[in-house]
């Protein structure tokens, strides 16, 4: 668990590094940002009640085309939550069209697909598709923002709601 949790964020912080560079030379700025997230998974699992959760998240603004009202921004993210006897995890992309407002802060909805596997509970491991809701404010490098999805599930076995916080940094 710990070595999956270790390439995936020596991963993301390569890929993170290399990016804005090149966006820098071609075109509109990726705003690449790396986030930390905590918060509460709850599934609709029998004898699951929720757990706390956390993660981590790779971001970037969408540069390979516009949209007519404000921008598209792909969220690539790994979680974990356990708790209950079950232990969750999920590779997720989600894509969000953000709206900004007029304090600064973008919000913005969309769907997403994600992998999820499944300790406990007799679930099985699986495809989602899932459809959430964001926000988020950068101040200079620093990225602050809160997040929530519903995750619909392969046989509905571990269908689930996740809400988190996120700090981050952008690049």
């Amino acid at each position: 668990m710990f070595t999956r949790m270790l390439m995936l964020a020596v991963s993301l912080l390569a890929l993170s590094a290399a990016l804005p560079a090149q966006a820098a030379d071609y075109g509109p700025k990726p705003n690449v940002a790396v986030a930390a997230k905590g918060g509460w998974w709850d599934a609709d699992v029998t004898g699951f009640s929720g757990a706390p959760a956390y993660g981590l998240e790779l971001s970037a603004d969408h540069v390979w085309g516009e949209v007519p009202v404000g921008k598209l921004r792909h969220m690539l993210s790994w979680n974990h939550a356990d708790g209950d006897g079950l232990e969750l995890n999920t590779a997720e992309w989600n894509l969000h069209w953000m709206f900004e407002t007029n304090s600064g802060v973008w919000i913005g909805a969309g769907p997403g697909l994600g992998y999820v596997w499944a300790d406990g509970k007799n679930l099985d491991d699986g495809i989602g598709a899932q459809f959430g809701v964001s926000a988020h404010y950068i101040e200079g490098h620093a990225l602050f923002g809160i997040e929530s999805r519903y995750q619909w599930t392969e046989a509905d076995s571990a269908d689930n709601w996740l809400t988190m916080i996120k700090v981050g940094y952008v690049f």
